[in-house]
């Protein structure tokens, strides 16, 4: 619809011809029918407002007939005609769509000045300045160092408000330090004007090849000493030389990455900045492989982050660490060690009093003996040396990846006890006042281990590990070591036990049977003969087990869900179950939730009002696909390199 049906006013676009007629009638006799009164307007306000509503859907239907006519008359001068009728109609059509494009546009325009005049009187626009400008920082900027994604798009959303949200944008220099080679030229111009004297955050990312690659740093190259941090995806050598071969104290952050290695030889330490890096206070290196990590003189490093390299030597790293104290941030992913031996006698442990986050993901290691040939094996040796070499007593977010090898040098038990306890690890970063209980999931199949731990559900992970060839045996026995003790007033344990390609074990029920924090507990059956004990392991679920006290106790007394996919049981045995579960001699206290999945015997769906009318069922439902849940999955993975939707080219000056 090109007319808006509540606009009263006709607005004559420019260049509109004269003999085009504006709906004037039509829309005074539907204004005339809408402020009809009623001599009790509050008794009849239903037929008064089916009334308004006729009126305007009859001014409507008019005023786009009589527009269509008078387009057609101005149509018709256009002259040249198809041959054929279908053509022609065809032909009318279009422009008729290209007509109302631009009228749109140009109501739109029109309908701007009073849209912010109406936005200037909203009661949000009565928050203070400083309250204003704390709401649009978090809307932007997650933090010091980073924007949100789609930035300019949301920094040119609030500018369009009202011209006071327009002119405090404006004026908070802050809002406008952080520029892209992928934003609007215009953006860029600005953002260099209005961020005043602050310091500089750049992201570069290598360009199609109709774009100048220099572009963006000739223009932010008149603000070199503003350059607090600095991000490049894929420079090229050229690029390097040109702008960051020279020294520049200025820059306390480099970001680099490329998506196959680097090879121009431009690119090392010792060629950036020239080689004056020894005040970088952040350093992430993504597939950089120019960089000599035995050359790097580096002492003041807060973050330091090291991506997809290869034959990193671990005593070079050991040297790092314990030259720079002050690290707070370590992430070394997809890593691949050389070979060492560690120093007889044992070196001192490195202590890292100020590190808050480390992630070791996908490592390999040569071995001294290994039969598999170099590099391929002996992650879970470059993960055990790190953790034996170094102290976190201040780390709240833990991550690891590990894949055991047999004839590593190490055993399974050995690493595992080398892992911070996992709720030490959550609490460091949490209130001792907080409200809510830590969450964990742990997630067992068949020779793995996930465990995911949050501070609160909307939190980011605190605690993430992913143990693969992990004997099931060893992972209950840690997980019991370190959790047994948290009672329900401080943990919700969510278990997921997946058998779809192992056999049920029952061992798995008495093991964590009498654990108050499990809040949920998740069953993925086997999807093909041999199906398992299924009736025993119900039967398990409500059988009471006796404490260490004489009480009897119902297994998972704090279970509030429980979830059954590909699991191969008869409807009346899980009624028996759940009947038995509340309404023994010692009732579960929990009401509980069951969703059911579909198992090899279909679905009990006429077993479904019974369970529902069972005492202590709070509901029954079914899902058809089960999917990890987003907790369950292990990598936070990072920020950089840029996604290739990133780019932000809306802005209105």
């Amino acid at each position: 619809m090109f007319l808006a049906p509540t606009a009263f006013r006709w607005m004559k676009p420019e260049g509109f011809p004269d003999y085009l007629p504006a709906p004037k009638a039509v829309l005074e006799h539907a204004a005339m029918k809408m402020s009809l009164k009623d001599e009790h307007p509050a008794k009849n306000l239903p037929s008064a407002s089916f009334r308004a509503m006729e009126a305007l859907k009859q001014a409507a239907e008019l005023c786009a007939a009589e527009f269509l006519e008078a387009f057609q008359r101005v149509d018709g001068a256009l002259g040249t005609e198809p041959k054929s009728e279908f053509h022609s109609i065809d032909a009318f059509v279009n422009r008729l769509d290209s007509f109302k494009l631009s009228f749109d546009s140009l109501v739109r325009k029109a309908e701007v000045k009073t849209i912010r005049q109406r936005n200037a009187l909203l009661p949000v626009q009565k928050l203070s300045e400083e309250l204003l400008r704390l709401i649009f920082h978090n809307i932007l900027l997650p933090s010091a160092a980073r924007r949100r994604r789609h930035y300019v798009r949301r920094i040119s959303a609030l500018r369009a408000v009202s011209s006071v949200w327009r002119e405090l944008i404006d004026r908070t220099p802050l809002f406008w330090t952080h520029i892209s080679s992928k934003d609007h030229p215009g953006f860029i111009s600005d953002a260099l004007e209005k961020s005043l004297n602050l310091p500089l955050h750049l992201k570069y990312t290598a360009l199609s090849p109709s774009e100048s690659e220099s572009a963006f740093f000739d223009k932010a190259s008149a603000h070199q000493t503003r350059w607090k941090s600095v991000a490049m995806h894929e420079p090229s050598a050229e690029l390097l030389q040109t702008y960051f071969h020279a020294p520049n104290p200025f820059i306390t952050a480099l970001i680099l990455s490329t998506d196959t290695g680097y090879g121009s030889g431009e690119a090392g330490l010792d060629k950036l900045l020239g080689g004056e890096v020894a005040n970088l206070e952040q350093l992430r290196a993504v597939r950089w492989e120019d960089i000599v990590w035995s050359e790097a003189h580096l002492t003041q490093l807060r973050i330091l982050e090291i991506e997809d390299y290869q034959m990193l030597g671990m005593g070079v790293m050991f040297t790092i660490l314990a030259e720079n104290p002050s690290l707070e941030i370590l992430r070394l992913r997809s890593i691949q060690f050389a070979r060492y031996t560690p120093p007889f006698p044992a070196a001192p442990q490195i202590n890292m009093g100020h590190l808050l986050e480390l992630e070791l993901v996908g490592f390999e290691q040569e071995l001294e003996n290994g039969t598999e040939g170099p590099g391929t094996g002996g992650g879970d040796v470059a993960v055990a040396h790190i953790l034996q070499r170094i102290r976190i007593p201040a780390c709240h977010r833990f991550e690891i990846q590990v894949l055991f090898r047999n004839g590593s040098g190490i055993s399974p038990e050995e690493l595992v006890h080398l892992i911070p306890h996992p709720m030490q690890v959550v609490s460091r970063g949490r209130p001792v006042s907080h409200p809510r209980n830590a969450i964990m999931n742990a997630y067992f199949e068949e020779g793995k281990l996930q465990i995911k731990a949050f501070r609160d559900p909307r939190s980011r992970p605190s605690f993430t590990i992913n143990l693969i060839d992990l004997p099931n045996t060893i992972a209950r026995k840690w997980l019991t070591e370190q959790m047994g003790e948290e009672s329900g007033q401080t943990l919700d344990l969510r278990l997921r036990f997946d058998y779809s390609e192992g056999e049920l074990s029952l061992d798995d029920i008495a093991s964590f049977q009498r654990w108050e924090s499990v809040t949920c507990l998740d069953i993925i059956g086997r999807p093909r003969p041999p199906y398992g004990p299924t009736r025993e392991f119900l039967w398990h679920l409500s059988t009471p087990f006796v404490a260490e006290n004489g009480a009897k106790i119902m297994p998972f007394p704090r279970m509030k869900t429980l979830r059954l996919l590909d699991f191969p049981f008869k409807g009346k045995d899980l009624v028996d179950s759940i009947t038995l579960r509340f309404h023994s001699d010692t009732p579960a206290p929990e009401e509980l939730k069951i969703i059911l999945g579909d198992g090899p015997g279909g679905r009990p769906e006429s077993y479904i009002d019974s369970m529902k009318s069972i005492g202590g069922v709070k509901d029954v439902g079914f899902y058809d696909d089960i999917e990890l849940d987003e907790t369950y999955s292990v990598s936070s993975g990072s920020d950089w390199p840029p996604h290739e939707d990133s780019s932000d080219k809306d802005y209105v000056a």
